[in-house]
């Protein structure tokens, strides 16, 4: 096939309408109804082969490639690597819809097909009536890409963080009135009220044996709310740390059409704050590791950490005081190699769960609720990175040399690797 070029946007896969247009000349009509039909009929062998119908002419199909800077058109009529017919254009125009760019990353899979029979083992291909979704089989999750950005590395190596005593905490004695501490979480992609995971006191009645709260009273969020508690200095230097961390836990958002400089500046603040609550946890643990009284509570925003906590949302969780040492499981699968993230400590590996996603924390697969504060900024954002794809790489071997080698080279240097 003779394939026109069109760029994506650099390193991404997004083509977008404003460079469609600099390619071509062809445009909607501005008035009149215009109809264009469009169906995603099949993908094999890296193409992905559309139907599109305009008006009441006949179908044509619209073939693209996928690859890793730009998109490769070709058309059953017309195109050439010199020009792009009506029929591509309109196809692509449609896919974008009401938006401005689509993302073709569900169909860049460079070197995963057969190329005699053009299926691929690795893949799942959805069909619908006119529609089609492409994704890894559930056994090859973490499918490495070429040109996927992969987290950098930093050389510097962290000396781990010496386990801290636990609390002996003991039920008050006069009273069935407690304060507690609620770990406030987020999912820091949602936009508006987020926020970075912080921790937050919070009054509540315990129940007749004082060993569960039985309903929660109040959010704290000033000095003023706690004038009846009796604080021990421990509690007290707590309190003063939430109050802290509540400071620079709400992340800055983009706004509309903002300029890149004013982006930059609140990337970078946002990552500062990151830091020091990172700094905050880390002061924390030794005064919350071992207290009775300790939940977990998705906030779905900053705006709800206010007033009475809805007892619903309040998981009971405990800290854990150990330090945990990233560690990698490194397979020889055949075609492809397999790079697992652990943790190890109290000398022994530990899967993570991967539901959920907690920054500053790691959470083990049989004990979600039990939190362990990771030893470093760098490796919060290396669990982060793996978390997505259920804590494993895959690397077809014919795609390890490269980025993936030096990747992997790099995490040799500061993390324990592990053959199997």
């Amino acid at each position: 096939m003779n394939f026109f070029h069109l760029p994506f946007t650099p390193n991404t896969r997004i083509l977008t309408e404003n460079t469609l247009n600099q390619y071509s000349e062809i445009r909607k009509p501005k008035r009149g109804y215009f109809p264009i039909k469009i169906r995603k009929i099949s993908f094999s062998n890296e193409l992905l082969v559309i139907g599109v119908i305009l008006d009441k002419e006949p179908e044509e199909m619209v073939y693209l490639k996928v690859t890793t800077s730009e998109l490769l058109v070709s058309c059953s009529v017309d195109t050439h690597e010199n020009y792009l017919s009506r029929y591509a254009y309109f196809a692509l125009n449609q896919l974008m819809y009401y938006h401005t760019e689509y993302d073709f990353e569900d169909y860049y899979w460079p070197g995963f097909f057969d190329q005699e029979t053009g299926g691929s083992k690795y893949l799942m291909i959805h069909k619908s009536k006119d529609n089609l979704h492409v994704s890894s089989k559930v056994r090859y999750k973490g499918l490495y890409k070429p040109g996927k950005q992969l987290p950098i590395v930093s050389a510097n190596i962290v000396e781990l963080r010496k386990a801290v005593p636990s609390i002996q905490e003991e039920p008050p004695r006069k009273t069935h009135k407690v304060l507690g501490f609620c770990l406030a979480d987020n999912n820091n992609e949602r936009f508006r009220t987020n926020h970075y995971p912080f921790l937050i006191p919070y009054t509540g009645i315990l129940n007749k044996a004082k060993t569960e709260v039985r309903s929660f009273t109040t959010y704290v969020l000033n000095e003023m709310q706690l004038s009846e508690i009796d604080l021990s200095d421990e509690q007290q230097n707590l309190v003063e740390i939430c109050f802290d961390m509540k400071k620079i836990a709400l992340v800055a958002n983009p706004e509309y059409k903002e300029d890149a400089h004013k982006l930059s500046e609140k990337r970078k603040q946002n990552q500062n704050n990151f830091n020091q609550l990172f700094e905050l946890w880390q002061k924390a643990l030794p005064l919350l590791s071992g207290r009775l009284y300790t939940h977990y509570s998705y906030t779905y925003g900053m705006r709800n950490v206010k007033g009475k906590p809805r007892r619903s949302y309040m998981t009971p969780c405990a800290f854990n005081n150990e330090t945990p040492e990233i560690c990698f499981l490194w397979k020889d699968m055949g075609d492809y190699y397999k790079l697992e993230l652990r943790l190890m400590f109290q000398g022994k590996i530990h899967p993570l769960q991967y539901y959920f996603n907690t920054a500053f924390f790691a959470m083990l697969s049989y004990s979600p609720r039990n939190y362990v504060l990771l030893n470093s900024v760098d490796d919060s954002q290396l669990v982060s990175y793996f978390q997505q794809s259920q804590f494993q790489l895959l690397v077809l071997k014919k795609h390890y040399e490269g980025d993936f080698k030096n990747f992997v080279d790099q995490l040799r240097m500061v993390y324990r690797f592990i053959n199997k």
